[in-house]
């Protein structure tokens, strides 16, 4: 009876420990995935953030990805630690590297224009003809536009900055849809956007009579970080639906893959397959 009983308790301990170690599994596993925030859902950002999914589970990592609706909410969601991995431009780096949430990139995505556009008709040219009386548009607010502007007149305002007139125009965020409507409603006086000069906004803009001007200034010009330029002032070639190229001064906006600090500084074996899988 002992020897049975023995045997019994035996069987009951290693069913249980069996049980336990079969529930924490999920657990486990959960603990390992990745989530990836990018923009949204169909845009650059999403195609490269389903790529590094792909790629990370080819490596034995589990991944989702999560669309957000720009730069600034991703960033926010990598420092709020409800997420791993995110694709954004530069600004949204620095902005939260200012509020104590430091990120390492593991990747480059590219870079984009800062172009500044001005309706038909108009007499400005240049971003220093705006002034407290101008309204500009910047697309939505959250998305890589709204942050480059507000970025750019928070370091014109800033203690090292001229506090130039044009920091003082009047934001107007309502989709690029409107622009053509607004601007004849006389409501706006530019459009500041963040894309790719072959894109189709630039170029429906352009095709409408709109004109690229000059977007330039020596406090944006003078900012660093991490060592270098946080934009990189450029004489851009935009081509024309006509097929000519216009040569304009913008802004380089870079891109990145990053990482919260903690995450890089953890797990060697799963940062580097974070790092292969974002190449």
């Amino acid at each position: 009876m002992f020897r049975l009983r023995s045997f019994d308790s035996l069987l009951i301990i290693s069913t249980l420990i069996g049980l336990a170690l079969f529930l924490m599994l999920p657990v486990a596993v959960a603990a390992q995935t990745i989530d990836i925030a990018t923009g949204k859902a169909g845009g650059g950002y999403d195609r490269r953030a389903r790529q590094i999914e792909q790629r990370l589970e080819q490596r034995g990592v589990l991944s989702t990805v999560i669309n957000l609706s720009g730069s600034d909410e991703i960033s926010l969601a990598l420092c709020g630690g409800r997420a791993n991995l995110g694709i954004m431009q530069i600004d949204a780096i620095y902005a939260r590297s200012l509020e104590g949430c430091q990120m390492k990139a593991v990747g480059s995505y590219g870079a984009e224009a800062a172009l500044i556009l001005f309706p038909p008709r108009s007499d400005l040219d240049e971003l220093s003809d705006l002034g407290p009386g101008s309204a500009v548009l910047v697309d939505t607010i959250g998305s890589g536009s709204e942050l480059f502007w507000r970025t750019i007149t928070r370091i014109e305002t800033g203690e090292d900055g001229g506090n130039d007139e044009w920091a003082s125009a009047r934001v107007v965020n309502d989709p690029l849809e409107l622009a053509n409507t607004s601007a004849e409603m006389g409501e706006i006086d530019a459009v500041v956007l963040v894309r790719k000069p072959d894109s189709a906004d630039v170029q429906a803009l352009i095709g409408q009579g709109w004109t690229v001007g000059e977007l330039w200034d020596r406090d944006i010009n003078d900012l660093e970080f991490n060592g270098a330029a946080l934009y990189r002032s450029e004489k851009l070639k935009i081509p024309t639906p006509g097929g000519k190229i216009l040569r304009a001064w913008g802004y380089e906006v870079r891109s990145f893959i990053a990482v919260p600090r903690a995450l890089a500084e953890g797990d060697r074996q799963r940062f580097a397959a974070i790092t292969a899988a974002a190449q």
